[in-house]
C-alpha cells in the first residue's frame, strides 16, 4: 500500500486525456496563445524603449539651453529705428497700365529720421514731384506687377530708390501705404 501512494501515474482523477483521433477541446487554440504571447512582449519591448527615450531626453534637456536657438549679435539684432512720416502726398488715383482699365488707390507716408528738419522742408516743398512720381510708377506698371506681397516689398523699395534720387537733404527709409488697392473698372 505504500507503493502505490508513490505510484500517482494510474490514479490522475478528473483529468480526461485526448484518445487518438480525438480533438483536443479547450478554450483557445496553440496558435492563438502563441500569437498572443508574441504580441504582449513586442508592446512590452515598446513601452520599455519608448519610455527609457523619454526619460533620457528628458534627463539630458534638463537644465541646458536648446541648441536650435540661432545665435546672434548685435550687429544683427537691430531694432526698428522710430521714424518721422510724411504724411502730405495723400490718397492717389489712377489708371494702371492693364488692357482692362483698373484703377489704383494708394496713400503713400514716407518714414525719414525725426532730426533732419531740412529733409522735412525739402519733401513739403517736393509733394508735388513725389505726387507725380508715384502716379508715373502706378501708371506705367500692370496690376500684376503691382499686387501681393513680394510685389508690394518691390513696388515699395523701387519707388524709395527713385524718391532717395531726387532728395539733397537727405534720405527716406521706408514707405508705407495706408491705402493699397487695385479695382477693375
Amino acid at each position: 500500500m505504500a507503493d502505490d501512494m508513490f505510484d500517482a501515474d494510474d490514479d490522475v482523477v478528473g483529468v480526461e486525456e485526448a484518445q487518438p483521433g480525438q480533438k483536443r477541446v479547450g478554450f483557445l487554440s496553440g496558435v492563438l496563445i502563441q500569437v498572443l504571447k508574441w504580441v504582449g512582449i513586442i508592446l512590452g519591448a515598446v513601452i520599455f524603449i519608448v519610455t527609457v527615450v523619454v526619460v533620457t531626453v528628458n534627463f539630458l534637456d534638463r537644465g541646458g539651453v536648446s541648441q536650435t536657438r540661432i545665435p546672434t549679435s548685435d550687429e544683427y539684432r537691430a531694432e526698428a529705428p522710430i521714424l518721422e512720416w510724411f504724411q502730405q502726398i495723400g490718397e492717389l488715383r489712377g489708371s494702371t497700365a492693364d488692357r482692362v482699365r483698373t484703377t489704383y488707390i494708394v496713400e503713400p507716408f514716407l518714414g525719414y529720421d525725426g532730426d533732419n528738419d531740412a529733409l522735412t522742408t525739402e519733401l513739403i516743398r517736393r509733394r508735388i514731384q513725389l505726387i507725380g512720381i508715384f502716379n508715373d510708377y502706378f501708371g506705367a506698371r500692370t496690376t500684376d506687377e503691382l499686387e501681393g506681397p513680394a510685389n508690394k516689398l518691390r513696388v515699395r523699395q523701387e519707388l524709395q530708390d527713385q524718391i532717395n534720387r531726387i532728395l539733397r537733404s537727405g534720405q527716406i527709409r521706408d514707405i508705407v501705404f495706408g491705402t493699397y488697392q487695385f479695382l477693375p473698372f
